[in-house]
C-alpha cells in the first residue's frame, strides 16, 4: 500500500499537522491543474495501452494480488497494489449481480483529480495518474425497476429472442420514423469505416432484463443501418460495443445479435476520425477521453448539463474546445430510455 501523507508523532505538534495536510493536498491539486492548463492531455492512446496490458496481466491473477504501474499526468510512474476481487455471494432479495466480480480499469475526469477531498482519504501518489486499475464486486443496492413487462431471462436463447422481439417492436415505433429523420441529416465531410457504443450498460440485472440498455443497443443498431443506407458509414462497418459489465451472457447473445464485443480499453484504441461514436450516460468520462484522443466523424452523447451538476461524465474546458472547433451540432430526439442526447457531425474543412 502506498503511504499516506505522514502525520506528527508528538502531541505538540498534533493540531498544526491537519492545516499541512490540507496545504499539501491543495498544493498538489493546484500543481495537477496548472499541468492540465499547460494542454497536457490525461488521456493518450498509448498510456491506454499500457493500463489495457496491465489490466490483462492482472486478469491472470488467481490469489492475492498485483502490483501495477501507472502514469501521472505529471509524466512520473506510481506502483500501486491492488488485490484480487473478492469471491462474494448476493443475499437474495437484496443486491444483484452486474457482471460478477471483476478488474477494470477506473477512468478519472480532471474533476476527479482536482476535487477537494478529506485529508484523512487522500494520498499523494495516487493523486496523479488519470487511470487506476481497481479490483471490485458490481453488485445493485436499488434494482432497475421494470420498464413495462416485468421480463425474466435465464439463458442466452431467451435474452436475445427478447433482445429481437423488442426490436421488432421498436422499429414500428414513431419514435422510430422521428429517428430516421434526424439522421438522415447527417452528412460528414468522408465516408466512415465503424461504428462504437462505449459503456451501454449489462443487459440484465441477474434475470431481470434491462430494458432501457436494450434499447440503447438496439439504437446503435439502427444507426448502423440508417448511416450505410445514406453512405455515411461504409457497407463493411461493423459495430463494436464495450462495457466491462456485460456478463458471458451478455457477449454471448450480442455476438449473436452481430455486434462486435470489445474488452475495455480495445474501443478507445481502435476510436479515431472515421468513426461513429455513441455513448449514453456513461459511469466513466467518456467526453473527456475522446477530447484527449481523437476527432471521430460523428458523435452522439449526451447533451451538456449545467457545471453544477456532478456527473460521471462531464464536460471540460477542453471538450468544449473539441466541439466547437470541429462539429456541427444536430437534434436527436428525446426517448425515455435514452434522456437528451446531442449529435454532433465533423464540420467541412
Amino acid at each position: 500500500m502506498l503511504p499516506r501523507i505522514q502525520r506528527a508523532d508528538t502531541a505538540a505538534t498534533a493540531p498544526e499537522q491537519p492545516d499541512r495536510e490540507f496545504a499539501q493536498m491543495k498544493s498538489i491539486i493546484n500543481e495537477i491543474k496548472a499541468i492540465y492548463n499547460q494542454g497536457t492531455p490525461l488521456f493518450t492512446k498509448e498510456a491506454i495501452r499500457k493500463v489495457g496490458q496491465e489490466l490483462e496481466i492482472c486478469k491472470t491473477i488467481t490469489s492475492g494480488g498485483r502490483y501495477v504501474t501507472l502514469r501521472g499526468i505529471n509524466g512520473m510512474d506510481y506502483t500501486d497494489f491492488v488485490n484480487l476481487p473478492p469471491e462474494q455471494t448476493v443475499p437474495e432479495g437484496e443486491l444483484l449481480y452486474v457482471g460478477g466480480s471483476t478488474w477494470i480499469i477506473d477512468y478519472r475526469s480532471i474533476e476527479c483529480l482536482t476535487r477537494e477531498t478529506d485529508v484523512a482519504f487522500f494520498f499523494a501518489q495516487p493523486a496523479y495518474p488519470p487511470m487506476k486499475i481497481c479490483a471490485c464486486t458490481r453488485t445493485l443496492s436499488n434494482p432497475f425497476a421494470p420498464y413495462e413487462i416485468d421480463l425474466r431471462v435465464s439463458s442466452t436463447e431467451e435474452l436475445l429472442e427478447a433482445f429481437r422481439d423488442i426490436e421488432r417492436k421498436w422499429r414500428t415505433s414513431h419514435y422510430y420514423q422521428q429517428l430516421q429523420a434526424a439522421l438522415a441529416k447527417v452528412n460528414p465531410p468522408f465516408v466512415l469505416d465503424k461504428i462504437f457504443g462505449v459503456a451501454l450498460g449489462h443487459l440484465t440485472s441477474g434475470t431481470r432484463l434491462n430494458h432501457d440498455s436494450v434499447l440503447q443497443h438496439i439504437l446503435l443498431s439502427a444507426i448502423h443501418s440508417n448511416f450505410i443506407e445514406h453512405n455515411v458509414l461504409s457497407v463493411s462497418s461493423k459495430r463494436y460495443v464495450q462495457d466491462p459489465a456485460y456478463s458471458q451472457q451478455h457477449r454471448d447473445a450480442l455476438f449473436l445479435a452481430e455486434f462486435t464485443v470489445l474488452e475495455d480499453p480495445h474501443a478507445f484504441l481502435a476510436l479515431d476520425n472515421s468513426s461513429v461514436l455513441l455513448s449514453i450516460n456513461p459511469d466513466i468520462p467518456v467526453k473527456q477521453i475522446v477530447a484527449d484522443i481523437c476527432c471521430p466523424g460523428v458523435i452522439i452523447w449526451t447533451k451538456k448539463v449545467d457545471d453544477s451538476v456532478l456527473r460521471t461524465d462531464p464536460e471540460s474546458s477542453r471538450v468544449d474546445k473539441l466541439i466547437e472547433q470541429n462539429y456541427h451540432e444536430l437534434d436527436f430526439p428525446f426517448h425515455k430510455s435514452f434522456g437528451d442526447l446531442v449529435m454532433y457531425v465533423r464540420k467541412t474543412t
